[in-house]
Parts: C-alpha cells; structure tokens; sequence
C-alpha cells in the first residue's frame, strides 16, 4: 500500500496561500497614549509603564557627549538626529544617570527625529520638559515614506504626592504597522527610556516555510 503525505503538511502551505489572499485591514491613523514615566530609578525594571520591545535609555554611554547619529544602529535604529545643534548626553531625571537633548547653548530646544530601520506598531518616549507647558511641546509619528502620519500634544506631566513632577511619557500605537520614525518637538526639554516593539515575522510566511519545505522532504524520503 502506497505511502501518502500526511494531509496536514500541505495544508500549512495552503493556509499560507490563502493568508496573503486575503484582504488587508483598512488602514487607520496612530492612536496617542500616555504611560507613566521613570523618575530618578538607576534602571528600567519597573519603569516606563507600559513597558515593551526594546528600550534605549542611553546610560550605557558616558555623560555629556556628543550622542552620534547611529549610536543604536545595532539595535533598530538607524538615526537620532536633530535640527538645529546637535544632539548629547546630559544628566537626567528619568531613569539615570544619561537623557539626551541640545544644552543650554540651544535653551534645550529640540526637533528631534527617530528613525527605525524597520516599521513598528508601538513607540514611546520619555519626555523631560524643565519649564513651560507640557501642551506645547508634541510628538510626531511618520511612515517609511517621510510622511507625518500622526502628531499629538506630549502627555500630561507626572503628579506624585500633589506635587507635578516636569516628566511625561508620550507615544502611538498602530495596528497597522506604518510607523518607522519618531519626532520631538520641544523647549527646554530632554528625552529618555525610547522604546518600540520589533515587527514580528508575517505569519504567512511561517506558514509557508513550515508547510511547502515539509512537503518537499516527504516526498524525496518516498522516492529514496
């Protein structure tokens, strides 16, 4: 009696065939969301809240330097750049001991950009504004285009015990995964606690590549 290839091997090709047939969701803007920021903690172990995918918090560098454009390259980001004087490390009050912003030099005025090396569907950031309201400073969310797909006012500063603390922590979700780059725009301010959630593998291709390769090998084992 003749060998066949149990039936659920291929079907887990088929079903792959059949996931990138079907229709894509409709597109929607990034959504704003405020989390709670870290206040002077030496790590990220129980702050920023919601705590996600990758974290910089640049405390891995030495305090105040030049912070160089790809700094983080090996970690999903190919630029932190700024127009206007360049960025550095300066003492903050997030998690320590670094933050990043422009100095007094520029009244730590910043427009700064983030820019991921894939597209995410989560970012957020630490936002440390010295003085002036919170309402005038913004975050931007753009496509892998350039395209500014989102901008929102920062979130509200952190309150503990009566007393407003000048932190916040501000970012965007998108279920449809367009965002690939973050901007600051801000006075007197500095940055921190950068987080954003890897792009998972499409499921249709573990489909396929668990499925079609499967097949395959049954095959060649029958005809040995």
């Amino acid at each position: 009696m003749r060998n066949r290839c149990p039936a659920w091997i291929p079907m887990l090709g088929v079903l792959g065939l059949l996931w990138v047939a079907l229709p894509a969701p409709a597109n929607g803007a990034p959504i704003f969301f405020e989390g709670t920021p870290c206040f002077v903690v030496s790590d990220n172990s129980t702050c920023p809240t919601p705590r996600f995918g990758t974290i910089i918090n640049f405390d891995d560098l030495a305090t105040n330097i030049p912070l160089l454009p790809a700094q983080y390259a090996a970690l999903g980001v190919v630029s932190i750049t700024n127009t206007g004087l360049p960025l550095g490390t300066v003492p903050g009050s997030m998690s320590q001991f670094n933050a990043v912003g422009t100095g007094p030099d520029d009244v730590w005025a910043m427009n700064a950009i983030i820019r991921l090396a894939g597209v995410t569907d989560r970012i957020g950031i630490g936002i440390g504004d010295r003085f002036g309201s919170p309402a005038s400073n913004f975050i931007d969310a753009y496509d892998v285009h350039g395209n500014l797909i989102a901008t929102h006012a920062q979130a509200p500063d952190l309150v503990i015990g009566g007393f407003t603390i000048p932190n916040n922590y501000s970012g965007f979700i998108d279920s449809s995964y367009e965002i690939a780059a973050l901007g600051v725009r801000c006075e007197f301010c500095q940055i921190d606690d950068l987080q954003f959630d890897p792009v998972p593998e499409p499921s249709s291709l573990l489909l396929l590549s668990a499925g079609l390769p499967l097949a395959l090998v049954w095959r060649r084992g029958r005809r040995a």
